[in-house]
């Protein structure tokens, strides 16, 4: 298991990208909503370990795009702000699809604290670098590269 190797990802919730200087995810669902969820599971996984978070506190958070990779680099890039910004981490994430390519989610979890939690990556930025979303063998698979 590398340094950045999460503990969701063992229950196959994502798959890590290995890229040049960069980490990235790829994850798989029979929804749309699905892989939003999971995308955000994977983002938090490999910053901080799911295991070490607790569902404490309660974030609303709403994008749009125009495209779905733009609206999955939306997405995570807010999650990004919000950790940035608040420190927090989320532990559940409960994902609403709205026509136009609208996310609407409760994010469940608490505020980082270092007596408590190891930040295993810090990212940069959430990129636009192959960045994905796909409907294929009745399956929806979306990938993501973060710059850290």
């Amino acid at each position: 298991m590398s340094w950045y190797e999460g503990e969701a990802m063992d229950q196959g919730w994502y798959e890590i990208i290995h890229h040049t200087a960069d980490v990235g995810l790829r994850v798989h669902g029979p929804h749309l909503r699905h892989v939003f969820e999971k995308a955000a599971l994977g983002f938090y996984d490999l910053m901080a370990g799911l295991t070490a978070i607790e569902e404490r506190q309660v974030r609303h958070v709403h994008v749009e795009a125009e495209a779905l990779d733009e609206l999955l680099v939306r997405w995570l890039s807010e999650l990004l702000y919000l950790f940035d910004v608040e420190n927090f981490l989320g532990k559940k994430v409960a994902v609403v699809l709205e026509p136009s390519w609208h996310v609407k989610a409760t994010v469940h979890g608490e505020v980082f604290d270092p007596q408590r939690h190891e930040l295993k990556l810090l990212y940069k930025a959430v990129t636009y670098h192959m960045a994905s979303v796909e409907f294929r063998n009745g399956f929806w698979t979306a990938q993501v590269i973060f710059d850290i």
